[in-house]
């Protein structure tokens, strides 16, 4: 993670307003934790969103952070494909599955990338 990476998101925030990141991270947890579903569930519904918002930063940091948990990049492929036709439109799917093709991360179960037909 270059320094620029590690100055975006919360910690970023938290060098101008360390409040404003701390009930960011507390609204997270408390919505994480509100329901039945397990951490995997919500993470890639979360992806889902990035894919539907084309915001690839927080794509990319959100896909490694299920990789290195054990989460398969098909699993990956398939919460972003669920966008497709309902939220997402064909350039963002198609986007977004680059994404995960562009991911450096090394998670242990992961997949490789199909080819390129």
């Amino acid at each position: 993670m270059t320094s620029e990476e590690r100055r975006r998101g919360v910690a970023y925030l938290a060098g101008y307003c360390e409040p404003a990141a701390a009930a960011h991270e507390a609204l997270r947890k408390a919505v994480l934790g509100s329901g039945p579903l397990d951490l995997q569930t919500c993470e890639l519904i979360v992806l889902a969103g990035f894919v539907v918002t084309g915001v690839e930063f927080s794509f990319k940091a959100h896909a490694r952070r299920l990789l290195r948990h054990g989460t398969s990049r098909d699993a990956l492929r398939q919460a972003v494909l669920v966008t497709f036709g309902s939220t997402a439109t064909f350039p963002a799917v198609v986007q977004a599955l680059r994404w995960i093709d562009e991911l450096d991360d090394k998670a242990q179960h992961e997949t490789p990338a199909r080819p390129a037909s």
